[in-house]
C-alpha cells in the first residue's frame, strides 16, 4: 500500500471557523439567524468553549457574524446560501472548495501521496507569468470529516519553491501558496465531467482503478491572470457532491 503523509492540520480554532463558514454558505444558518449558544455549539463540535470563541472572533472580524452582548451570535450575511463571495471576498481558506458531503459541507483535510518535481507534461498548461518546463506535482487523498472523498493531482510552477517535502504541505494548498509563495488565488475555472480513476489511487478511496468517477479539471488564477495552479480531481459521487452557489 502506498504510504500516506498527513498534511499539516490547521489550528483547531481555524478549522472550526472554516467549518462554520462552510455551513453558513451551505444554508445551515441564514442571514439574521441566531446561532446556538456557545456551550451548545462547542459541545456539538467537541471543542472547548474557549476554542469556539476564538473561531467566532475570526468570523466576526471578517464580517460574517455579529455578536450582540446579552443576545447571542447572528449571521450577518456574505457567506449564506445563494452567495459565492461577500464581505470576506475570498478570505476563507476554502472559498473555492466545492466538494461537500451529502448531508453536510464537512471540513476538508488531506493526506499526501507523493510530491515530485518534473518537466511539465503537454496536458498541463503553462504555469506562472512565463513558460518554464519545471513544475511541482502533488498527489493527495482528500477527506471531508475524515471520510475519503477524492483524489487530487495538483501542478504549480517549480520556480515558486526550490525544495518541497510532503511534511511541509498543509490541508490547504491555497494557504500554502499565500504564506510560502506569496501567491493569491482570486478566481477559478472548473470543468466537470466523468473520468476513469488513475492507477495511483489508494484503497481508502472507494472507487477502484479504471472505474468512472466524478472529475473536475481546475485552473486557478491570480488577480493578474497568472495561472497559479492546474489540478485534476476524481471524486466519489457515492460519498460527496460538487456544489457551487452564486448570487441571484
Amino acid at each position: 500500500m502506498q504510504a500516506l503523509t498527513r498534511a499539516k492540520p490547521l489550528p483547531v480554532y481555524v478549522q472550526i471557523s472554516e467549518l462554520l463558514a462552510r455551513q453558513i454558505r451551505a444554508g445551515h444558518w441564514r442571514e439574521g439567524e441566531r446561532l446556538p449558544t456557545e456551550a451548545d455549539l462547542a459541545g456539538s463540535m467537541a471543542v472547548a468553549v474557549g476554542t469556539l470563541r476564538k473561531a467566532l472572533a475570526v468570523l466576526e472580524a471578517e464580517g460574517v457574524l455579529e455578536r450582540i452582548q446579552g443576545s447571542g451570535t447572528y449571521v450577518r450575511g456574505g457567506l449564506q446560501a445563494g452567495t459565492s463571495t461577500g464581505q470576506r471576498s475570498g478570505a476563507s481558506i476554502y472559498e473555492f472548495f466545492r466538494l461537500e458531503l451529502k448531508d453536510a459541507p464537512g471540513l476538508p483535510t488531506a493526506q499526501i501521496l507523493s510530491v515530485a518535481k518534473m518537466d511539465r507534461p503537454p496536458e498541463v498548461p503553462v504555469l506562472g507569468a512565463s513558460a518554464h518546463p519545471g513544475a511541482w506535482r502533488v498527489r493527495r487523498l482528500r477527506l471531508l470529516d475524515d471520510t475519503p472523498v477524492a483524489l487530487e493531482e495538483i501542478w504549480f510552477d517549480a520556480r515558486r519553491v526550490h525544495k518541497l517535502q510532503p511534511a511541509q504541505l498543509g490541508d490547504s494548498m491555497y494557504l500554502y501558496y499565500k504564506t510560502v509563495c506569496n501567491l493569491w488565488v482570486s478566481r477559478v475555472e472548473d470543468r466537470i465531467y466523468a473520468a476513469a480513476v488513475p492507477p495511483w489511487t489508494v484503497p481508502p478511496f472507494g472507487v477502484p482503478v479504471g472505474r468512472m468517477a466524478g472529475f473536475i479539471e481546475r485552473s486557478s488564477w491570480t488577480a493578474t491572470n497568472e495561472l497559479a495552479e492546474f489540478s485534476k480531481t476524481w471524486f466519489d459521487p457515492q460519498n460527496c457532491r460538487y456544489s457551487s452557489r452564486s448570487a441571484s
